[in-house]
């Protein structure tokens, strides 16, 4: 392994411990206010995110079974920065948003936080996660937001594709370098818009990717915008690989039928996402938080955005013994720092 460093998935050890009994308090009270919040609205709920129906139905369901209480959970796709600017004008303005429990995007988080619409949250996340009744899934601590306004829900790991009917199984990619072979020269696509931001983040693989890059600039990487539009690229044979894609993309793009392997290397970037946070607006505050602890530690997540520490899910066995460089909140933050220190590597038009 290039990295002797393991993913760890063990209880956060941070803080000042709680008693047992405080904790599984904490966790009964988040649920009887969630209960007494459903009494009031008929049991209904509406929940937006940027899954498509197909991967909510499945985890509205199986949060409905487990808590009976939420009688009428629906579902209302939540994609474009556009659609949350709307909300917060209808919020600013005194409307009340239809979404109950919303996913804001990252860009969004500013001017949500200026106008207040991100509160306190009641219950502690930090708490909460060692607070989780049996059987549910100690998490990573870094989902957690440093300042426990929010947690992350999803996991986006990244890696390299390749087309089968280019690439022979002699030949195929099992490791980063191998985006650098001079036999792919000029064969292998990069999206310039930044993927891999957790290695530069992580000061155990920073150097080394910037070397990466650098080596992928001088074996004329093509730069193509786009998961979708490259991943549709390389099923055409038009290129042989594609490094920094989604495995949930990649993924769905062979389960459509298209002629692609995925290999996911050691280290590998995970990107930390659907974070909730509480809405002012909301009327279901403790839902909320129940459905974000609930999401990342028990419930179903939607197929190949799976947390790799979660037990049974396709990219476990993947990601098992391998270092995880992890993309968090810190690296969220940074991330301007960081596309620049990247757009300068690959010359991209305006980079100094």
């Amino acid at each position: 392994m290039l990295f002797s460093a393991v993913m760890v998935l063990a209880s956060w050890a941070g803080g000042a411990p709680v008693p047992v009994s405080a904790q599984g308090e904490l966790f009964n009270r988040m649920v009887e206010n969630s209960r007494r919040e459903m009494a009031k609205k008929g049991g209904k709920v509406v929940i937006g995110t940027d899954w498509t129906n197909d991967e909510a139905k499945p985890v509205l369901n199986e949060f409905k079974k487990d808590f009976p209480f939420v009688e009428a959970p629906t579902f209302e796709r939540l994609r474009t920065v556009e659609e949350m600017q709307r909300m917060l004008i209808e919020a600013k303005t005194g409307r009340t948003p239809a979404l109950d429990i919303a996913n804001i995007s990252h860009e969004s988080w500013p001017d949500y936080k200026k106008a207040g619409l991100f509160p306190k949250p009641s219950f502690s996340y930090k708490a909460l996660i060692k607070a989780l009744p049996k059987g549910w899934v100690t998490p990573d601590p870094r989902i957690v937001d440093p300042q426990d306004e929010y947690m992350a829900t999803t996991g986006l790991a990244r890696g390299i594709a390749y087309n089968r009917n280019v690439v022979s199984a002699d030949k195929a990619p099992k490791d980063w370098k191998d985006c650098l072979d001079p036999l792919w020269r000029g064969k292998v696509l990069y999206d310039p818009r930044p993927k891999l931001n957790a290695f530069q983040h992580d000061s155990k693989t920073r150097q080394w990717y910037l070397n990466w890059l650098e080596g992928l600039v001088k074996n004329k990487v093509v730069l193509g915008r786009g998961q979708t539009e490259n991943i549709e690229k390389l099923a055409s044979g038009e290129y042989s690989m594609f490094c920094g894609v989604n495995y949930y993309s990649t993924m769905r793009a062979i389960e459509a039928g298209a002629p692609l392997g995925f290999v996911l290397p050691d280290p590998f970037a995970m990107e930390l996402g659907t974070q909730f946070h509480v809405l002012s607006w909301s009327a279901v505050p403790a839902t909320t938080q129940l459905f974000v602890v609930w999401l990342a530690t028990k419930g179903e997540q939607p197929r190949y955005r799976e947390f790799p520490w979660r037990p049974g899910v396709d990219i476990a066995p993947l990601a098992r013994g391998k270092y995880m460089a992890v993309c968090d909140v810190d690296c969220l933050n940074k991330s301007s720092q960081y596309i620049k220190i990247h757009a300068k590597i690959l010359g991209l038009p305006g980079a100094s």
